[in-house]
C-alpha cells in the first residue's frame, strides 16, 4: 500500500498531467511549510519549478537541484535520483554534466551496489546521454568483471559518444580508438576452437555484427579489408561456429564488402561456391533453410532441388562478377558461369525458384550491346522471351524483366510483344487454375504494352488517343472477364484481374496529362476504381489512386471517406500519410476530419521520440548491439522528417482557418540537427513507366511537391505570425486594456531574409504553388515591417505597410481562371483566407 506522502506526491502529479502547474507548485509549498521537506518533495518541486521556466523559478529549480545533488552522503534514493537527473536535463544543456556528476557520486558511495550502477546506466540511455552512458558502462565493466555484457556496453556506448560527437572534436578520435581497441581485444581473444571461450571474447553473432559495424565508423586502417578478414576468419567468419548464428546475415555482408571493394575474382568465387549444386545439395525452402519432411513434395526430383545459396543476391553478385572478369579479359569464367546458370535451370522443376531464369536474363543483358558472349549465349530477347514462357503468369514477372526489356532496340520490342501476345493467345482454358494463369499472362502482356507502346506517347495528337484509348478498352476487356473466376474468393482477397482495371485507369490518367483542361478521364477513373472496390475492398492501389484523383478533381471530402480505409499506421504516418495531408489545411480546412487526421499522423514522431529510448535498452539487455545503429538512424530521420515540419505548419495554419482548432504551440525547429530527412514513400503506387521518363505517380500530383525548401519558408511565416500574436499579447491586460511598454518580444533575425531566399533559389522555387508564392512575399514584407517596427524605424514600417496593403495582400486574393482545376481553386480561396486573416492581425499589431 501507498504511504500518506506517496499518496500526496500523486495529487502533484495530477496536477503536471494537466498542465496545471501553478497549482502543482501551491501544493508543494504547503507542504513545505509545514515543515516537511524530505528529498522527494524538494526534488518535485524543483521539477514542478522548470516546467514554469520563468527566469526566477529555474534559479529557484537550480538551487534546490544543487543543494540536493551537493548533499553529503549523496541521496540512496533511486526515485530521487531519477528524478533529480530530469530536473536537470529540464534546466538546458549546460547542466548536462551535473546528471553524470550525481550519479557518480551516488554510486561511489555504494561500491557494491550493481542495481545502482545499473540504474545509472539506464538513465543515460533513456535520455540518450552517451557521455554518460559511456562514463556508466565504464564503471560498470571495472567493478563488476564476471560481467561479460557490460564489457561491449561499454564499446557501443564509446562509440555511440564518438558518432555523436562534431567530426572535428579532439574527443571523438579519443573514443574511437577506445571502442576499436576494446572490440579488437574481444576478437583477438576468442580463439579457434570456440568450445571454450573467454568470458570477453566474441561468443555471439550479434557481437560480430557489432565488430562489423564498428569497423566502419572507427577502423585505423582499411575498414573494409578489415571486415572482410573478419568474415573469412575461422573463428568468427560466415562459416564459423559463431557467425552460423546469423549465416545469411554474414554472408550477404560479405558479398557487399567484396562487391564494393571491386574484387571480382573474389566475389566470383565466393558466390559460386554458395550456389547449389543440384547433384548433392540439400533439399531447402528457397529461404537457404533446409526443409523438414513434411514440407517436401514426393514428385520431385531428389536430385533437383534447391541448395543454401539459392538467393538472389547470390545470383546477382555471381553474375555481375563473371561479366567484369570477362570484360577483364578472363573469358573463361563467364563461360564457366553460363554452364552453371543453364544446368540449374535444367536442374530444377517446373514451378521452382526463378533466380536460374532471371539470371540468365542478367547474363544475357551484359553481352546485349557488345554482340558479344560465350558461346551458347542466349540474345537478351530470347531470355526474356523464355523468361515469360517460365514465368509469365506470376505478378513478378513485369517487374523482374522491365529493366532488361528498356534495352532492347526497337525492332526486338515490337518482336518480343508479338511473341508474348502469340504465347499468351495459345495459353488452354480446360480447368479454372488454367483461366487465372492466362489472366494473369494476360496482364503481363498488358504491362509491356504499356511499357514499350505507352509510356514512350508524349503528345495529344489523333494517333496517341486512339492508341492508348485501345488500350484502356483491351484491359476493361480482361478485367470484366476474370470477374467470374473470383466468385469463391475471401472478402479480403484481390479480384484476378485487378490489376487490367489498374492499368485502365493508368491510360486514363495518361489522357488526363495529355490535355489537362479535359477532367473527363479523371471521372471515368473514379467510376472504375469505385466498382474495382465493391469487388475488392482492401485493394491498396486502387485506394491510393482514388484518394489521388479525388484530390485533382475537389472532391476533398471524398478523399478524405477513403483515407481511412487505407488503414495507415505507425511509421507510415511519416512515409504515406503525405498522399491526403499535404496542404490539407488549404483545401478542406473546415471538416473536422482534417485536424483529426493531422493529429494522428502527427503522433508518430512523440511516439518515437519516447520509444527509441525503450527499443535501445531491450537492445542492451538482449544483446542486439548491431540493432542500435537503426534504431538511432530511425529515430534522427523520423525527429528530422519534412513531414513533422509540414504537419505542424497545416495544424497552425488549420487553427486560423477554423477557429476552435488548437494550434500546436512554439514552432518547433526544421529538420534534426540541421539535417532534414524526407521519408515520404511515393514509389509505392504501381508503375509501368519508363525509366527515362518521369514516374506514373509523379504525373499527376496535385500541385508541385512541398520538400526542404517548402518548409523551411513556411515555418519562417509561421514564426512571424506567432512574433506578431506574442508581440500584441504582451501589450495588453488579461482583460485586453493596453499597457505599458514593457519588454515585448522580438522577432527572429533575418526571418525577411529567409522567406526572400527560399522563393529565389531556383531548383527548389518550384515547390510552391502561385498563392503560396503571394502569400510568402506578404509574409516577408509583414516580417519587414514587424522588424522595423520593434527598433522603431518609422520609415522602413511606413513603406511595408503600404506594401502589403496596396500590392502584396490584394496578389493572394487575383482571380482564378477557369482552366484552374478544382483542387487549385479550393486552395487558392483558403491561402487567400489566410492571407486576410493574417493582414487583420495588423491591425492590433
Amino acid at each position: 500500500m501507498s504511504t500518506p506522502n506517496e499518496r500526496k506526491n500523486q495529487l502533484v502529479w495530477e496536477q503536471l498531467e494537466l498542465k496545471a502547474y501553478k497549482q502543482a507548485l501551491q501544493l508543494c509549498n504547503r507542504r513545505i511549510k509545514k515543515g516537511e521537506k524530505s528529498e522527494m518533495l524538494l526534488t518535485l518541486k524543483a521539477f514542478v519549478l522548470t516546467h514554469i521556466a520563468t527566469p526566477a523559478t529555474t534559479d529557484e529549480a537550480t538551487q534546490i537541484a544543487r543543494s540536493l545533488s551537493d548533499r553529503t552522503p549523496p541521496t540512496q534514493s533511486v526515485d530521487v535520483l531519477r528524478l533529480l537527473s530530469r530536473v536537470w536535463s529540464n534546466l538546458g544543456p549546460s547542466q548536462a554534466d551535473e546528471v553524470t556528476k550525481l550519479w557518480e557520486r551516488a554510486v561511489k558511495s555504494q561500491p557494491q551496489n550493481e542495481d545502482l550502477a545499473r540504474e545509472w546506466f539506464w538513465g543515460t540511455v533513456r535520455t540518450l546521454d552517451w557521455r554518460g552512458a559511456q562514463k556508466a558502462a565504464m564503471n560498470l565493466q571495472k567493478s563488476y568483471t564476471k560481467r561479460r555484457e557490460y564489457w561491449f556496453w561499454a564499446v557501443v556506448s564509446s562509440l555511440l559518444l564518438h558518432n555523436s560527437l562534431p567530426v572535428d572534436s579532439p574527443e571523438r578520435k579519443l573514443f574511437g580508438t577506445l571502442a576499436y581497441r576494446m572490440i579488437d581485444k574481444a576478437r583477438n581473444d576468442t580463439p579457434a576452437d570456440t568450445t571454450v571461450t573467454p568470458a570477453r571474447a566474441i561468443q555471439t553473432s550479434q557481437e560480430v555484427s557489432l565488430l562489423l559495424e564498428l569497423l566502419s565508423y572507427v577502423s585505423p586502417g582499411d575498414a573494409n579489408k578489415e571486415a572482410l578478414d573478419v568474415l573469412n576468419s575461422k573463428n568468427l567468419g560466415v562459416d564459423s561456429t559463431i557467425g552460423g548464428g546469423d549465416w545469411w546475415g554474414l554472408a550477404r555482408k560479405r558479398l557487399d564488402l567484396l562487391e564494393s571493394a571491386g574484387d571480382w575474382r573474389s566475389l566470383f568465387e565466393t558466390c559460386k561456391t554458395l550456389l547449389p549444386k543440384p547433384q548433392n545439395a540439400a533439399e531447402t525452402n528457397g529461404n537457404g533453410e533446409t526443409m523438414k519432411d513434411d514440407e517436401k513434395k514426393s514428385d520431385e526430383k531428389p536430385e533437383a532441388v534447391q541448395g543454401r545459396g539459392d538467393d538472389w543476391r547470390v545470383w546477382d553478385g555471381f553474375v555481375l562478377a563473371a561479366g567484369k572478369l570477362y570484360d577483364d579479359g578472363d573469358k573463361a569464367v563467364a563461360k564457366e558461369s553460363l554452364e552453371k546458370i543453364l544446368k540449374h535451370r535444367k536442374a530444377l522443376p517446373t514451378g521452382s525458384s526463378r533466380h536460374g531464369d532471371l539470371a540468365l536474363v542478367k547474363f544475357s543483358s551484359l553481352f546485349h550491346d557488345k554482340n558479344d558472349g560465350p558461346e551458347g549465349t542466349p540474345t537478351l530477347l530470347e531470355a526474356v522471351e523464355d523468361y515469360f514462357v517460365n514465368t509469365g503468369n506470376k505478378s513478378c514477372c513485369f517487374e523482374d524483366i522491365q529493366v532488361y526489356l528498356e534495352m532492347l532496340e526497337g525492332s526486338e520490342k515490337k518482336d518480343f510483344l508479338k511473341y508474348v501476345e502469340g504465347k499468351v493467345e495459345k495459353l488452354p482454358e480446360e480447368s479454372e487454375k488454367q483461366k487465372i494463369d492466362k489472366i494473369a499472362s494476360t496482364i503481363n502482356y498488358q504491362k509491356f504494352i504499356y511499357l514499350l507502346t505507352i509510356s514512350p506517347l508524349s503528345k495529344a495528337i489523333a494517333t496517341t488517343t486512339k492508341t492508348i484509348t485501345s488500350f484502356i478498352t483491351d484491359t476493361l476487356r480482361v478485367y470484366v472477364s476474370a470477374l467470374s473466376l473470383g466468385s469463391s474468393l475471401l472478402v479480403t482477397d484481390n479480384q484476378y484481374g485487378d490489376d487490367a482495371a489498374l492499368l485502365s485507369v493508368m491510360g486514363l490518367v495518361r489522357l488526363y496529362t495529355l490535355t489537362p483542361s479535359n477532367q473527363a478521364p479523371l471521372y471515368q477513373s473514379i467510376q472504375i476504381l469505385e466498382s474495382l472496390l465493391q469487388k475488392s475492398k482492401h485493394n491498396y492501389q486502387a485506394l491510393l489512386l482514388l484518394v489521388r484523383i479525388y484530390l485533382l478533381i475537389g472532391a476533398i471530402g471524398s478523399a478524405l471517406d477513403i483515407y481511412p480505409r487505407l488503414n495507415i499506421k505507425q511509421i507510415q504516418n511519416d512515409t504515406l500519410s503525405h498522399f491526403m495531408l499535404t496542404r490539407i489545411s488549404a483545401l478542406l480546412p473546415n471538416d473536422a476530419r482534417t485536424a483529426s487526421f493531422l493529429s494522428d499522423a502527427g503522433g508518430i514522431y512523440e511516439s518515437s521520440r519516447t520509444q527509441t529510448p525503450n527499443m535501445l535498452q531491450l537492445a542492451f539487455e538482449r544483446g542486439g548491439y548491431s540493432q542500435m545503429m537503426g534504431f538511432l538512424e530511425f529515430s534522427e530521420r523520423v525527429a528530422g522528417s519534412v513531414c513533422r515540419s509540414m504537419y505542424e505548419v497545416e495544424i497552425r495554419r488549420l487553427a486560423r482557418l477554423s477557429p476552435g482548432y488548437p494550434d500546436s504551440g512554439t514552432v518547433t525547429e526544421v529538420g534534426h540537427k540541421g539535417t532534414v530527412w524526407d521519408n515520404r514513400d511515393f514509389s509505392v503506387v504501381v508503375d509501368c513507366e519508363l525509366s527515362s521518363i518521369a514516374s506514373f505517380e509523379k504525373s499527376f500530383r496535385p500541385g508541385p511537391t512541398p520538400a526542404e525548401n517548402w518548409v523551411r519558408a513556411f515555418v519562417a511565416a509561421e514564426e512571424v505570425i506567432q512574433f506578431m500574436t506574442a508581440y500584441v499579447a504582451a501589450g495588453k491586460e488579461a482583460n485586453g486594456t493596453a499597457i505599458g511598454s514593457g519588454e515585448k518580444p522580438k522577432p527572429r533575425d533575418n526571418l525577411a531574409g529567409t522567406l526572400a531566399m527560399a522563393l529565389e533559389v531556383r531548383d527548389r522555387a518550384g515547390e510552391f504553388t502561385e498563392a503560396e508564392k503571394a502569400y510568402l512575399l506578404l509574409i516577408g514584407a509583414i516580417a519587414e515591417l514587424g522588424a522595423a517596427a520593434t527598433r522603431k524605424d518609422s520609415e522602413t514600417v511606413s513603406k511595408a505597410l503600404e506594401e502589403v496593403t496596396s500590392d502584396l495582400f490584394p496578389k493572394t486574393l487575383d482571380p482564378t481562371t477557369t482552366e484552374t482545376p478544382a483542387w487549385g481553386l479550393l486552395h487558392k480561396l483558403w491561402m487567400g483566407k489566410d492571407a486576410a486573416i493574417v493582414s487583420e492581425g495588423l491591425v492590433a499589431f
